[in-house]
């Protein structure tokens, strides 16, 4: 199947906005934290679009949560606007390349919030398990379309 360059990035971007809800890294909180915060503590689930089972008043959580949607949702707008501009070259293959770049970046970012999250739980972090949830199956899916609409778009500007 020989997709579009255009198709490639509409793709880049429905997957962008498919990672929102999903679940990228989920938190289980062991036997030492439901000790310490009692029973009925709950797991912790970092998605796409926000934090579940944090107090996201935190000032450090309320930032992290909201710039992660707003890197997705920059990120899903950029695709999208790439689609109507792509016969400008060098935009095209500029806002690409940022989208690319943010994707390689997001491992490092995902594993310092995770951390930050994790540091934050006071008596909770001693056991705390991590665990991959599907977002990052996505992810990976996504990082690997952005590549090929990449090089397509770098040929096409050569």
């Amino acid at each position: 199947m020989n997709l579009t360059t255009k198709q490639l990035l509409f793709i880049n971007a429905i997957l962008a906005m498919l990672t929102l809800p999903l679940t990228f890294i989920w938190l289980e909180i062991g036997p030492l934290g439901k000790q310490y915060y009692g029973l009925n503590v709950p797991d912790i689930y970092i998605l796409g679009s926000t934090i579940l089972g944090k107090d996201r008043s935190f000032s450090s959580i309320n930032f992290a949560y909201k710039f992660q949607l707003l890197v997705i949702i920059y990120f899903t707008i950029s695709a999208i606007w790439t689609i109507k501009i792509l016969d400008i070259k060098k935009i095209a293959l500029t806002l690409t390349s940022l989208n690319l770049l943010l994707l390689v970046l997001f491992p490092f970012w995902l594993h310092i919030y995770t951390y930050g999250v994790i540091n934050n739980s006071d008596g909770a972090a001693a056991d705390i398990e991590i665990h991959f949830g599907f977002g990052l199956l996505v992810y990976i899916i996504l990082l690997i379309v952005s590549i090929i609409t990449f090089k397509r778009i770098k040929k096409a500007s050569s």
